[in-house]
């Protein structure tokens, strides 16, 4: 089983990546490079630096045999059974005490962690050694508590109202069935005139998804670059897309939160769950381009039909924007289906594919003279860290031992063991978290025949759209779409 690690909270993130850009776009200026670019270049190297202090700096790992500490001189090295556990409070300049944990291996060398929840530093503590130790503001501090009181054990770190397993949960009445749960699509079977009910009622949800006062800024800001007459057409395909995604999600019984536009910068289908399988994240992610895909096979009929060169452009230019987001980069579509694909063979080569992905696109774009690839890039490698962040509370409640012993009550004293206090303003959305990372944690991998379904599937859709592409590129209009794929 492969081991937790947990890391610091980043702090300072966006003050970084903001410093990074501006002190881009002054070289920039200096050596006579796009302003824009030269930003997007430098908030990009500030999250590589970020990304880079992350891996190498302080961290704690946790593996079946012990945890150890690295990344500074007295590092801490213990078996599980071998580790002394302690709790105790901190004073800080203002403001009320921190609650934080220690751990000691059998040489006294000592690491105290705690969640400060974004509050200041607290003082340092005494080891079992007799020398001061910094108090570690970990990301997943009640998930490594968690894993201290099962393995080493320490359980009088829980009340006796606590020590008991939690009930099985009972399913109520009416609840969604298995496969819906599973991730897997559900069907029915309708008639002609449910299937016209059934597409009214499509689309009175995909309008009630979408946001009204998000879409008109986007058509705003589209119209004033191009034509009002292009920015609909855009908008459209946006919309296709984005809902080939929430009815995927919708259809594997995942939340949707809504849809989402982003001026220049296209749209976004946000869910409130995490995927239960990777089959799930691959048929969600490809569900959009494959909607968009088909929906480009209208205006692509018109023009065969009319020879109206407006519907050839417009189907070449749908076609596109369906093949942009196949590119193997995250968080674009095609990204996340490679993670799926990857993911179901470790999360290491995930991890690993991910980054290739990110230097690949800055590569290409850099070549080609793309500012948007810069862009698509710097978002990828903030949902990049944080993915290796999100990476240990998977892993640490894989090694728990007696996993289903701890419930939500659990974790949320164990969080106001070395954190905030139960009740505080952000323990609903620490619970959300962890819910995701449940759920993330027993996300079930693709068998070796989903996997080269689902990269034929691709395979193909990115050749039909190519060929949709070129087919038309003698149009005018469709030809300047055309030619950005050289």
């Amino acid at each position: 089983m492969e081991p937790a690690v947990f890391r610091p909270a980043a702090r300072a993130v966006l003050p970084s990546l903001l410093l990074g850009a501006v002190g881009g776009a002054m070289v920039g200026l200096l050596a006579g490079i796009p302003p824009v670019l030269a930003a997007l270049f430098g908030g990009a190297a500030a999250a590589v630096a970020l990304g880079v202090r992350q891996v190498t700096g302080l961290r704690a790992v946790a593996s079946e045999e012990g945890l150890r500490v690295l990344g500074r001189e007295d590092g801490l090295d213990a078996r599980w059974s071998d580790l002394r556990v302690g709790f105790g409070q901190s004073p800080r300049p203002v403001g009320p005490p921190q609650r934080y944990a220690i751990v000691a291996d059998a040489r006294g060398r000592s690491f105290a962690f705690a969640d400060l929840a974004g509050a200041p530093p607290c003082a340092p503590v005494r080891g079992l050694d007799g020398d001061d130790v910094e108090v570690t503001d970990l990301r997943d501090a009640p998930l490594l508590l968690a894993l201290v009181v099962q393995r080493a054990p320490a359980w009088f770190a829980l009340p006796a109202s606590l020590l008991a397993p939690p009930p099985e949960p009972v399913p109520e009445p009416g609840a969604a069935p298995a496969s819906a749960r599973s991730g897997e699509p559900r069907r029915a079977s309708v008639g002609f005139l449910g299937v016209l009910a059934k597409l009214g009622g499509t689309a009175l949800k995909a309008l009630k998804t979408a946001n009204v006062g998000w879409a008109a800024a986007s058509a705003a800001a589209y119209g004033v670059i191009f034509s009002w007459k292009f920015a609909l057409a855009l908008l459209l395909q946006l919309f296709v897309h984005e809902y080939g995604h929430v009815h995927a999600m919708r259809r594997t019984g995942m939340q949707v939160r809504g849809m989402y536009f982003v001026p220049f910068l296209g749209a976004v289908a946000v869910t409130e769950d995490a995927f239960t399988s990777r089959w799930q994240q691959a048929y969600v992610a490809l569900s959009g381009p494959i909607w968009g895909s088909v929906f480009a096979l209208v205006p692509a009929g018109l023009w065969l039909w009319t020879r109206e060169p407006m519907f050839a452009a417009v189907a070449s230019w749908w076609a596109v924007i369906n093949l942009f987001n196949l590119i193997p980069v995250s968080p674009l579509d095609g990204g996340r289906l490679m993670q799926a694909l990857a993911y179901s063979f470790s999360s290491s080569l995930g991890l690993a594919l991910t980054v290739l992905g990110l230097g690949g696109a800055v590569a290409v774009g850099s070549a080609l003279g793309y500012g948007l690839v810069w862009l698509v890039a710097l978002l990828g490698a903030m949902e990049l860290m944080g993915e290796a962040q999100s990476r240990a509370g998977g892993r640490a409640l894989r090694l728990l031992p007696e996993r289903a012993r701890f419930g939500p009550e659990h974790f949320r004293y164990l969080r106001a063991v070395v954190g905030p206090p139960l009740g505080s303003p952000s323990e609903a959305m620490w619970l959300r978290g962890l819910d995701r990372l449940e759920k993330a944690a027993r996300a079930a991998p693709m068998s070796p025949r989903q996997i080269a379904a689902w990269g034929i599937a691709y395979a193909a859709l990115a050749g039909g759209l190519l060929a949709l592409v070129h087919f038309m590129a003698h149009v005018p209009g469709a030809n300047v779409a055309a030619q950005l794929l050289g």
